[in-house]
């Protein structure tokens, strides 16, 4: 597996809408071989109740998935990029909340992205839980944020928080078809998996 180069995602951003609003920076002048994406929102967990059920045997005569239902949340900071003076959120000890990216992706049959976390996150005490994202998937990105140190953290909406690196498939791909398309933040009610 290979990794695509500034010059290659660049090239697919203009064609095809790899990822959409960009700020100027990663436009202009990226750094290294992925694009810093921004923090667009952050969310609070106000209503738990989670789980993840077991797909049924086919043994037991029932088809299909199993159930899942997520946490319920609040929008509590966005960016707007129209605004000179963003919001700045205090992340105590502890806390921990779901935030999204402000660009959106348009994930191609041949291309997984990976992120990963910019070093002044984890420098800050800061820890950013994150996966790879499928073929297929097309929105914001969704991750979780946790402060592990003893001290608060301010963090100013719009900040570069994570990078995004594009890993060129080789072979058969299935696309995306999870319930989280588009960008839902968490499923507050319970669906059946896809």
């Amino acid at each position: 597996m290979s990794v695509l180069g500034i010059n290659e995602i660049h090239k697919r951003i203009k064609k095809h809408s790899l990822i959409k609003n960009l700020g100027k920076r990663e436009l202009k002048n990226p750094e290294g071989v992925g694009i810093d994406l921004r923090l667009g929102s952050i969310h609070k967990i106000i209503k738990g109740g989670a789980y993840i059920e077991v797909d049924p045997s086919t043994s037991s005569g029932q088809a299909g998935y199993g159930k899942r239902k997520g946490v319920e949340t609040k929008e509590v900071a966005k960016f707007d990029e129209e605004n000179e003076d963003q919001v700045w959120v205090t992340i105590k000890p502890g806390e921990y909340y779901l935030v999204q990216t402000f660009e959106e992706v348009n994930t191609p049959s041949d291309l997984m992205p990976i992120l990963h976390p910019r070093t002044s996150l984890f420098r800050s005490g800061l820890l950013l839980l994150n996966s790879k994202t499928d073929p297929g998937y097309v929105g914001k990105l969704t991750m979780g944020l946790t402060n592990l140190s003893p001290f608060p953290v301010k963090l100013q909406l719009g900040a570069r928080i994570c990078n995004i690196i594009f890993h060129k498939i080789e072979g058969k791909t299935t696309r995306y078809r999870g319930q989280h398309q588009g960008g839902r933040v968490s499923p507050k009610k319970v669906e059946r998996q896809v």
